[in-house]
């Protein structure tokens, strides 16, 4: 019983620090990512609202993105804890086995493996698709925001506007407006004045005494005088991408395209994304494996600053050449292969290194 509570107890060290470490880099990494998507509004016109929902979906993909960074950096805090406190030195005492301990550890650490599989092949492309659906669902909203005075402005996909003054409620002086829409017609108004207005979350565009002109692609020409007219903002589309990425993707979709699309693009893209879900992942028993080398043996204690960082950099390594063959799976299918073979050697090699280490484990 007393053996269990020690394990528990070492296991809940390592959650604290792991979940500490994980809420702080998440709302930093969040708050940079936020700022930088800014853009939203003040580039694509989108509203406020869309903007926080959107960044709100962006937390499953930042933690699932750094989870085994953090994962290692809580390890090796646990592990120095331990130490200062000097209760990694009182186990034997209790009549704990050092490896039956890590064992237990690498048992524990495949459940953080498991879940973050879970979390990388369901959740996160939820909310991803989630985010891209909610900008594809969204008109321009905050089309006035976008007009900046005596300047070319370019709000929309195929759509310029040039005013020559602009006052603090959005009024609109000397307009002239240029659309060109899918069938090769082009629309011109020129307008004395107008003001984009927001009827029931609806964006318009209101123009008043002014011309519209309009050229066919025949090169036939039209001209019509106006006091007021209102133009749909609905109808214009955003400058951002108007498809789901690979990112976005469910699961059953990436399958689909990996195993059904002609596109070698396509189809390597999905590859990638697979090996992220569901290999990426398994890296976090070789890692605990490694980095137990690091108070069972013996000659350690001679050195223990430089062996600390030492696995410190190694481990990183890892990871580096781990986020390489992944980056580049992605171009060529060879390195998706490698992405499996590396697991299972470092795996293996990591075995093996521990299970030495434990033979003269003296904690």
């Amino acid at each position: 019983m007393l053996k269990n509570k020690i394990q528990n107890y070492i296991i809940l060290e390592f959650l604290k620090n792991y979940a500490t470490l994980l809420f702080i880099f998440s709302l930093v990494i969040w708050l940079m990512q936020a700022i930088r998507l800014l853009d939203l509004i003040y580039q694509d016109g989108n509203t406020f609202v869309v903007y926080i929902q959107y960044t709100i979906f962006q937390l499953p993909k930042i933690i699932s993105r750094i989870s085994i960074v953090v994962f290692l950096i809580a390890v090796f805090w646990t592990i120095s804890n331990l130490e200062d406190s000097n209760e990694i030195n009182t186990i034997p005492f209790f009549g704990i086995d050092p490896k039956a301990l890590f064992f237990n550890l690498v048992k524990f650490s495949l459940i953080l493996t498991f879940i973050l599989i879970f979390l990388r092949v369901f959740i996160v492309p939820y909310f991803n698709h989630k985010s891209k659906e909610l900008l594809l669902g969204e008109g321009i909203g905050a089309f006035s925001s976008l007009i900046k005075k005596k300047n070319f402005n370019n709000p929309a996909i195929r759509t310029t506007i040039f005013v020559e003054d602009k006052n603090k409620i959005g009024e609109l002086k000397n307009i002239i407006f240029f659309q060109q829409n899918e069938n090769g017609i082009n629309k011109i108004i020129i307008a004395k004045e107008g003001i984009v207005a927001n009827v029931k979350n609806e964006s318009y565009f209101i123009s008043e005494y002014g011309i519209i002109h309009e050229t066919d692609p025949n090169g036939n020409i039209s001209q019509i005088n106006f006091d007021k007219i209102t133009t749909d903002l609905r109808s214009f589309k955003k400058k951002s991408a108007d498809y789901y990425k690979i990112q976005e993707l469910f699961f059953p979709e990436l399958l689909n395209k990996f195993f059904n699309d002609k596109n070698i693009i396509q189809k390597l893209g999905s590859l990638s994304e697979l090996l992220r879900m569901f290999l990426a992942p398994l890296i976090i028993p070789s890692l605990l494996l490694l980095i137990s080398t690091l108070f069972l043996s013996k000659e350690y204690k001679i050195n223990k600053k430089i062996i600390k960082i030492c696995l410190f950099a190694i481990a990183f390594l890892l990871l580096f050449i781990l986020e390489y063959l992944l980056m580049y799976s992605s171009k060529k299918i060879f390195f998706g292969y490698a992405v499996f073979f590396y697991l299972i050697t470092l795996f293996i090699l990591n075995l093996y290194i521990a299970n030495k280490s434990f033979k003269n484990a003296t904690i």
